[in-house]
């Protein structure tokens, strides 16, 4: 569960590397697939991407995993993950990096983020 002040990484091939949590959109905590407001605190420049990302900017972004899912899977199996992960999006919610470095869960599909899907390299 992501809060407010919450460290997380950024995993798709814009320039952000770390971001911290500013606003939850859904209520105090926020799951894979919500909406939150962040703040860029540490870049990795590149020359050829389009976005330029700098340090202090505020975008929009899609948790993409979590340290902590309540929900069970299929068997009684727990899906967990190593790190708190999010995707930077526009204001329509469209992805601004065109690949995600990274497994994505299979929840993602229930909250009708199917073109997020379709950019991950692993779905579990």
């Amino acid at each position: 569960m992501i809060q407010i002040q919450t460290k997380l990484n950024i995993i798709d091939n814009t320039e952000g590397k770390k971001a911290q949590c500013i606003k939850v959109y859904s209520g105090k905590t926020a799951n894979i697939g919500d909406t939150i407001l962040i703040s860029i605190k540490k870049n990795q420049p590149q020359l050829k991407s389009k976005i330029k990302i700098k340090k202090g900017e505020i975008f929009k972004g899609i948790v993409i995993q979590t340290k902590y899912k309540k929900k069970k899977k299929l068997f009684n199996e727990y899906l967990n993950f190593d790190i708190n992960s999010v995707i930077l999006v526009s204001s329509q919610k469209k992805p601004l990096g065109t690949r995600i470095l990274g497994p994505v869960s299979n929840q993602l599909r229930k909250v009708k983020q199917i073109k997020l899907l379709s950019l991950a390299s692993a779905i579990i």
